[in-house]
């Protein structure tokens, strides 16, 4: 069984990055550095994941066409990735609440009790 802590990671980590999605601006992911590790060290036009950080970002802003225009694999990607945010929400969520109440009425903290799964 995996730690619930790690779990909890996961989750937030997701969150955080569908966040960024969402609320930096979706100039800022088009006119930014060029961030492919293929391109930087094997001086290559394009690997096949090129532009898929824009395409998420312009998925995540509603503009599906830009999406598409930056990289056709968005239509895998981007569901792909909230399905296992919600997959792995929903574990979290089943094991905070099999965690007995009085291991978290005790003072002992959620800390504690997610450490100790």
């Amino acid at each position: 069984m995996r730690n619930l802590s790690m779990d909890a990671v996961r989750v937030a980590v997701g969150l955080l990055a569908l966040a960024a999605f969402c609320l930096i601006p979706l100039e800022t992911w088009t006119y930014g550095p060029n961030l492919c590790l293929w391109t930087q060290l094997f001086h290559i036009g394009a690997c096949p994941a090129c532009g898929t950080t824009r395409a998420l970002a312009a998925f995540f802003h509603g503009q599906w066409a830009t999406a598409w225009k930056y990289n056709a694999n968005i239509i895998v990607t981007a569901p792909g990735l909230l399905t296992l945010l919600a997959h792995d929400g929903a574990r979290l969520w089943k094991k905070v609440r099999s965690t007995p109440s009085s291991r978290l009425r005790s003072g002992a903290g959620l800390n504690t009790v997610l450490k100790s799964e």
